[in-house]
């Protein structure tokens, strides 16, 4: 249909108008900051004490992330500090996993960032939060599927960067789980923390204040957060759009039943608004997210019976997206058309689930077994109307989830055997898929085979190894197989963009895609010592029935200002993987501790010869800790050296990236105790060298064609209390 082409009468309600924030990124920092922070940092070293590092509090809300390359029941987690995670500042999750071993993540907005591990993406990574299933509430993938919890209600992230967390859900080439924070059950005890950061590039607060209780019955939190940030500078000066607003609020409460039972009812919301999405054809209006978890837990010894878990979820995700401050609202004499339009897309992401297992004691006592069963039902629904914007005229509606609905009922087993000096584990899980949509266009249902009404039977399995070899070096060994149904774009798309391409065109979905199959096979080697900690992780992945996109050009395009090529989603020859991390630390004295660590990934595309779309470049990062007694004063030095990328995907219009070097400066001060509360001032200077430059993964501006750019040199201030 030609744009100018008259849809009838739509009785969608009009869009909220946004209201802007002015205010444009601050000033570069005064020299003064920077030789702040070395003076601060200098005498650290002659007033270090040799004194052991105290252990993190167990109510505090400080985030954790543990990080598994093969089967999590096997191999040792790595744990990252707390401290570097909280002394970062982020205020988005995805934005702080960026910086961890394997992860990435794509930059669309200021806020939400799409996290990615070892190349993989969107819903090749199967993401829940406190178990429970969670998707992307946009088309374009504006939120991912676990942007809608903050950062600060979250108590640990576990990452397994493989084909190997068959239990946590379908799909699973590679998992994320995330905690939120729950106190620990025990004696009377009440606590609260608070913090506020600000940051001056953005103009940025971050705010947040958590009450928490606990006895030996029960326990209790509730958390409220408010973020908000403005436009910023990049390096070369520029000013990104960037305004965001989002408020939380969640709680939780525990109550034990009867002996080993454990009932948990928790819930949050999430407000967030004025989004600017620099890397999208629309911003966001609003998302609203309502989430609400019950389950119960029980351990103890009733024969071979150990433990049993059962629970209950629903989450609901309300979007809206508008063009107000896109050019596309603009009258521009010479464009098709040459007035300014007016679009509106909301859109409805709700996902309910269960799941049952149970855990049983094995034939001798080292080994062990655990059955379950987990169902999730996915409804999506979108519709995109265009107006003109003068009277408010409608030009036509496009159905872009057709009410697409993905239910996915898995069973899995799973076995662990354990050795004087080795440990084995295998897992096997089948999934049932039903997936079905109700009404698409009639150029849809023209240009496409097949109905949307498939079902599948998928089957999933893992192999894992764990040895203890001589003067502390572990080895651990995998093998995985996890296969990926497609999703509702990939099926039921009507010239929508993609999100997994970046590319500013349109992209039409088949309804008989067969789902992804991916086998992977991966080699660990770990030492630690008091002093010395060294991690090397190797990997190998193929991908059969990769789902990929190849341009048509007998499709016309939907809107006149998208690029000449309309593209349609296939399933391609295949996609191989080959890559891994390596990462060593040493602490020569209690107060001085150095880390190193690279990261390589490489892709090829069978079906092109060619590189892989959307592969981060290598990167190697190296941080000095210094700090004199345990709670006083720490000061940290991390460098960042980004490579270029120049093995991209031609025929799908990938652009390559420059690389960087970066360099992040971080002072924490924790003045002695008072009262038994705690407070912590700190204070940051990031991109330090002012660089310009743009990660591989983010997202190209719509109009411009340049990838977008991340924040310029910025200082940010924190304050943080805890009782």
């Amino acid at each position: 249909m030609h744009l100018l082409q008259m849809a009838p009468p739509s009785h969608h309600p009009r869009s909220q108008r946004r209201s802007r924030r002015s205010g444009l990124a601050s000033p570069p920092i005064p020299a003064l900051t920077t030789a702040l922070a070395f003076a601060l940092a200098a005498p650290l070293a002659l007033s270090a004490q040799s004194e052991s590092t105290e252990p993190e509090d167990d109510t505090a809300l400080d985030l954790r992330v543990d990080v598994y390359a093969t089967a999590p029941e096997l191999v040792s987690a790595e744990e990252i500090d707390a401290g570097d995670l909280r002394d970062s500042g982020e205020d988005d999750l995805g934005r702080a996993l960026r910086d961890q071993q394997g992860l990435d993540a794509t930059r669309r907005g200021p806020i939400n960032l799409d996290p990615t591990v070892r190349g993989l993406a969107e819903d090749q990574l199967a993401i829940g939060v406190d178990g429970s299933r969670t998707f992307a509430a946009g088309p374009g993938r504006m939120d991912s599927d676990l942007a809608h919890v903050s950062p600060h209600a979250v108590q640990s992230v576990q990452v397994v960067k493989g084909p190997y967390a068959l239990s946590w859900g379908a799909g699973a080439m590679s998992a994320i789980d995330v905690r939120t924070f729950r106190p620990a059950l025990g004696g009377p005890s009440l606590g609260g923390r608070a913090a506020v950061d600000y940051e001056s590039n953005a103009e940025a607060i971050d705010a947040y204040g958590a009450l928490f209780g606990s006895s030996e019955r029960w326990r209790w939190t509730l958390l409220a957060n408010t973020r908000q940030g403005s436009d910023y500078e990049a390096g070369d000066g520029s000013v990104v759009p960037a305004d965001y607003e989002s408020n939380d609020l969640r709680g939780a409460f525990g109550l034990r039943l009867g002996e080993g039972g454990l009932l948990e009812i928790s819930g949050g919301y999430q407000g967030q608004d004025d989004i600017d999405y620099a890397g999208r054809i629309l911003d966001a209006t609003y998302f609203k997210t309502r989430s609400y978890n019950a389950e119960y837990s029980w351990s103890g010894s009733q024969g071979a019976l150990e433990s049993v878990r059962a629970q209950v979820y629903a989450n609901h995700k309300d979007h809206l997206m508008n063009n107000d401050e896109k050019p596309t609202a603009l009258d521009m004499p010479g464009r098709i058309p040459p007035f300014g339009l007016d679009v509106d897309l909301p859109t409805e992401s709700n996902t309910r689930g269960a799941r049952l297992e149970a855990g049983f004691a094995g034939a001798d006592p080292s080994s062990s077994w655990t059955f379950g069963i987990d169902h999730f039902t996915n409804e999506r629904n979108a519709r995109r109307f265009v107006r003109r914007r003068s009277n408010d005229l409608l030009l036509f509606e496009d159905i872009v989830w057709p009410d697409a609905e993905l239910q996915d009922t898995g069973v899995w087993g799973r076995g662990t055997w354990n050795r004087e000096r080795m440990s084995l584990s295998a897992a096997l899980r089948v999934d049932l898929v039903d997936f079905g949509a109700g009404e698409t266009s009639e150029f849809f249902a023209a240009n496409t085979n097949g109905s949307l009404e498939q079902s599948e039977e998928n089957v999933s399995a893992s192999l894992g190894a764990r040895f203890q070899l001589r003067d502390a070096w572990i080895a651990s060994l995998g093998l995985g197989r996890a296969v990926r149904t497609a999703n509702a774009l990939e099926r039921a798309s009507d010239r929508f963009p993609s999100t997994r391409f970046q590319i500013g065109a349109e992209f039409l979905g088949e309804p008989l895609l067969d789902p992804e199959r991916s086998l992977q096979l991966d080699a660990g080697i770990e030492r630690r010592t008091a002093r010395w900690r060294l991690r090397a992780n190797a990997f190998w992945r193929q991908i059969d029935d990769y789902i990929t996109v190849v341009p048509d050009p007998s499709l016309p395009r939907r809107l006149p200002l998208s690029p000449p090529v309309v593209f349609r989603y296939v399933n391609g020859e295949g996609a191989e993987y080959l890559g891994g991390e390596l990462w060593l630390s040493h602490r020569p004295a209690d107060w001085l501790e150095w880390q190193v660590g690279y990261e390589t990934v490489d892709g090829d595309d069978e079906t092109y010869d060619e590189p892989l779309f959307g592969i981060a470049p290598d990167e190697w990062t190296a941080s000095v800790t210094l700090s004199n007694r345990p709670g006083t004063l720490t000061a940290r030095v991390l460098g960042t050296l980004i490579r270029s990328q120049d093995d991209v995907s031609t025929t799908r219009l990938e652009r390559p990236t420059d690389g960087a070097e970066l360099v992040d400066l971080q002072l924490a001060w924790r003045p002695p105790r008072v009262a038994e509360g705690g407070l912590e001032l700190q204070l940051a200077v990031e991109n330090l060298t002012d660089e310009a430059y743009s990660r591989h993964l983010s997202s190209l501006n719509p109009f411009t064609g340049q990838r977008i750019l991340e924040e310029g040199r910025s200082v940010r201030v924190g304050v943080r209390w805890s009782r």
